[in-house]
């Protein structure tokens, strides 16, 4: 059931699936993966979120859908990918392919131009700060598509959905984000 904000103000994302709340200790994974570079949980957390995902498809009754969805990672801008040395969220989708023997593509989505990072921001300027950050650089692989989007962490849900409205406004027919952990919305 969507939380009270996404039913007030629904999101252009169709659904979300996570593993869990970004609270401790789950929170050391995705730390870990991301700032120390421990990739191995990428593996995990990436057969994790196939299963949630898997188990989420089959319960929409979704199982016999063609063509199989798309997975693609939100994409890091080139600054941040250069420092970090690779993107923790294709590494997950990565996983999640394999697990779920899906297609995935690294550069469904691009960075239009570097962002500040969302977590050094206050929540009401994250929107403005990712605001027509995406761009499809080939709507062809889009059209009529069903594209599962990953992310390692879904806080205010801006990046996800700035990426959706992208995804949607290039043609894909339907948009799941499918995050490890989200942060819960005040008194949850």
């Amino acid at each position: 059931m969507p939380c009270a904000i996404c039913q007030l103000l629904p999101p252009p994302y169709d659904a979300a699936v996570t593993l869990a709340d970004y609270r401790p200790p789950r929170d050391a994974l995705v730390l870990a993966l991301k700032f120390r570079g421990t990739l191995a949980l990428a593996s995990w957390l990436g057969r994790q979120l196939a299963d949630a995902v898997g188990a989420h498809w089959r319960v929409q009754g979704l199982a016999c859908a063609q063509p199989l969805p798309l997975i693609a990672p939100i994409p890091l801008g080139p600054r941040r990918l250069a420092q970090r040395g690779f993107n923790q969220s294709w590494e997950i989708a990565r996983a999640m392919a394999a697990r779920l023997a899906w297609s995935a593509d690294p550069t469904l989505l691009a960075r239009r131009h570097d962002t500040s990072a969302q977590s050094g921001l206050p929540l009401v300027d994250r929107h403005a700060n990712i605001a027509g950050a995406f761009v499809v650089p080939r709507a062809d692989r889009v059209a009529r598509r069903h594209i599962v989007l990953v992310d390692d962490v879904m806080t205010t849900g801006a990046t996800l959905a700035e990426a959706s409205a992208t995804l949607k406004r290039h043609g894909a027919a339907r948009v799941t984000v499918a995050v490890v952990l989200r942060t819960p919305a005040p008194g949850e």
